[in-house]
């Protein structure tokens, strides 16, 4: 009963045993190489290339993806950690060479994680190929045993990858959003046969649906976060999904708290909607083609033609034009889904649409080459307002100053003073601090545990062979299971018993090993506080908060166009830049581990602040192709009633603006509306009293469009404050 529950304790730690299994294949590969080389070949250089060849690819990184995938990625790799053992070895000749190498191999390695997961969580296990190289000794002529040491232990790996222990694949992000689609199917076709009783069970399933497309609810590996056309099109699908599930879960509220008949030609969108829904569920989980927008076509064209000559009178009619008006967003909103799925599944799509002067269009990327693609990510992002650029900078600093250091003070073990400069170096000043302390006390009990090992066992080294397995899996699993600190202790044991297979260590090693680790610790720690102090959440604070202010901004400007007292400017244009920043800053901030920061919590809802700034553009651009300038200035209270509501959402979004901008937010109660206040049920009522019982002029139904738009923005940004101010105010 006691070794179920430990089972069971350790399951809670450990779901799914990942991390043992991984520990598992790691340290069964790493001793399998170097016992080959050390006990088989007697070549004491290749057995440590080979023991760090799968420690280094297996221990030190994390490849996301199937069995397949990361096996194929290991063996990709190999070149290019061949080379950088070559440059090692050539460079580690001089201090000064070494460290500008360092300085090289480590920006570069680091930066190349922009838009290639894989590639960034390779980062640690290919700057340690490099570091172990430029250490003494210096001696060129071994290279063919350190490659073949590490070609070693890079194959075992990628051949444990598939067939030993192998984890099982990891979900889809496709999965998720096809399963929202199947649920929003079945609403939008209820929604449209019956109004009065929806059949599904709650509102709230949408709401739920919704909250599984969030990628900070999204483990790591599945997150869609490359510069590729499918992971691009991925994330702007649940974008848009999001969007549409929170319309329909509108209409459904509508529906139980005002049931009426349903509009026959919004009813047909509806289906419409729903049969889109159901081919994007049917093409995202492999069981169909990709969706496409023909069921659109025909509903469309008969809503417009309805919408144009409406009754004159019905005695649900302010309602129903309500319903049609949220209908045609859901509408839209799906040909956009569509259009981005079919980009995901590699499906064609229409040429980009967009004005030359409004470009970059929301799928510029769709038929691009994924290199292509990386290219320009790799060209965005060099810039100092880059947390890619910032973090490639301070790291390649750190190991560069840290070899230095370890050069001028001629330290006989200095490769672990590197390995402690990545060990801490977190992506912002609070993942360094919370690294740095585990990793000293931990290197701490782990010297003083190596110091008795040392004494008692001295040079019997079939003890320091048979100890090095366990330690080797204690040291990769306690670390996932336990925490930092117990990881480290594991790990410096087991390098220690390593080493001493191949050359007799005297007990003073452990005493010097930890002088090295406090010295790369307190280096890297430094270096972290002072060149990146906020990492990836201070600049998608920053990001986000542009992206509140230009888009506020460009709907202040659309209303103040269409309703003629203003003319159109650039504020659209410069929203949708901002759009760009804030998605490449969001994507930045999910490839970074969890970092509490008690001010800035990381659970702030910034996909729906993306959502926001992508609704400003895609509606916004729409009701200024329908709408010429002054287009509604006819109708002056429909007018003012939406610049009221444009200039009512900016002053909403501006405690939120401030409080991204700030390193010290205070909570802004959000004032309720008042009960007189314009929503766009009094629009509504505006066209009807300005039609005065004769046909609608089809271009106030723009006028309902916009008054739904703008309230959408409203309970976004309001949603957003609330949920900001209750965290911030939150006890504790």
């Amino acid at each position: 009963m006691p070794r179920r529950g430990g089972l069971d304790w350790l399951r809670t730690r450990d779901p799914g045993l990942r991390a043992v299994r991984r520990s598992a294949r790691v340290t069964l590969m790493a001793c399998t190489g170097f016992y080959a080389a050390r006990y088989g070949l007697g070549n004491h250089v290749a057995a440590i290339y080979a023991l760090f060849g799968a420690i280094a690819t297996g221990g030190m990184s994390f490849v996301p993806g199937t069995p397949r995938e990361r096996a194929r990625t290991l063996l990709a790799v190999l070149p290019v950690a061949a080379a950088l053992v070559s440059l090692g070895t050539v460079l580690g000749a001089h201090s000064w060479t070494a460290a500008l190498g360092m300085f090289v191999v480590g920006f570069l390695v680091s930066y190349a994680g922009v838009g290639a997961p894989r590639l960034g969580g390779l980062a640690g296990g290919l700057q340690a190929f490099y570091i172990l190289a430029c250490f003494p000794p210096y001696d060129p002529t071994t290279l063919g045993s350190r490659l073949a040491g590490l070609a070693t232990g890079v194959v075992l790996m990628a051949a444990a990858e598939m067939w030993l222990l192998p984890e099982p694949p990891p979900g889809r992000y496709a999965d998720r959003l096809a399963g929202a689609a199947a649920l929003a199917s079945g609403a939008l076709r209820a929604l449209a046969t019956e109004q009065r009783s929806p059949p599904f069970d709650s509102p709230e399933q949408l709401v739920a649906a919704s909250q599984e497309l969030r990628l900070t609810r999204v483990p790591d590996d599945e997150r869609p976060t490359s510069a590729s056309a499918r992971h691009r099109a991925l994330c702007q699908s649940g974008a848009y999904m999001l969007h549409l599930l929170a319309q329909t879960r509108q209409l459904a509220l509508d529906a139980r708290d005002a049931p009426g008949t349903r509009d026959p030609a919004a009813a047909r969108l509806l289906q419409a909607s729903a049969t889109a829904c159901h081919d994007v569920a049917v093409g995202l989980s492999g069981r169909g083609p990709a969706p496409s927008d023909a069921p659109y076509t025909a509903a469309a064209a008969d809503f417009e033609a309805h919408r144009v000559h409406p009754p004159t009178w019905h005695p649900n009619r302010a309602a129903m034009v309500r319903g049609d008006a949220i209908a045609l967003d859901i509408a839209h909103t799906g040909t956009l889904l569509v259009t981005t799925v079919r980009i995901a599944l590699g499906a064609p799509v229409r040429a980009d649409t967009t004005p030359p002067a409004e470009r970059p269009g929301p799928f510029w990327y769709a038929g691009r080459p994924t290199l292509s693609l990386y290219a320009r990510r790799l060209q965005d992002h060099l810039t100092p307002r880059s947390v890619y650029f910032q973090n490639a900078v301070r790291i390649a600093l750190a190991l560069a100053a840290a070899r230095l250091i370890v050069g001028g003070l001629d330290l006989s073990h200095g490769l672990w003073a590197l390995l402690a400069t990545i060990t801490v170096m977190g992506t912002s000043a609070t993942g360094t601090r919370t690294a740095l302390w585990p990793a000293f006390s931990g290197t701490l009990a782990g010297a003083a545990v190596t110091a008795v090992m040392l004494y008692l066992v001295t040079d019997h080294v079939a003890v320091y062979a048979v100890l090095l397995p366990p330690l080797y899996l204690l040291a990769f699993s306690a670390g996932p299971v336990l925490g930092m600190g117990w990881g480290q202790a594991f790990s410096t044991i087991a390098a220690a018993a390593a080493f001493a297979q191949l050359d007799y260590a005297k007990p003073g090693l452990a005493a010097i090993r930890f002088t090295d680790v406090v010295i790369g610790g307190l280096t890297g720690a430094l270096i972290g506080l002072l060149a990146w102090p906020q990492g990836g959440a201070g600049e998608l604070r920053r990001a986000c908060s542009r992206l509140l202010d230009q888009s506020t901004r460009a709907v202040t400007e659309t209303i103040d166009t269409i309703t003629g007292s203003s003319t159109t400017g650039d504020a659209l244009a410069r929203a949708r830049q901002a759009l760009v920043i804030a998605e490449e800053s969001y994507t930045q901030y999910a490839t970074e581990p969890d970092d509490p920061d008690p001010a800035h919590p990381t659970d702030k809802d910034w996909m729906t602040i993306l959502l926001a700034g992508n609704q400003v553009i895609t509606i916004g651009q729409s009701l200024r192709n329908h709408c010429a300038p002054g287009a509604l200035a006819a109708w002056p209270l429909s007018a003012t009633h939406l610049r009221d509501a444009a200039h009512r959402l900016r002053l909403t979004a501006l405690p939120l603006m401030n409080d991204l901008r700030s390193k010290k937010p205070r909570p802004t109660p959000v004032v309720p509306l008042a009960p007189n206040t314009p929503t766009d049920r009094t629009v509504i009522a505006d066209v009807f009293a300005a039609s005065g019982g004769r046909a609608t002029d089809p271009l106030q139904y723009y006028a309902v469009d916009a008054a739904l738009w703008l309230t959408s923005l409203q309970v976004m940004v309001t949603a957003i404050r609330r949920g900001s101010d209750a965290r911030v105010a939150a006890p504790g």
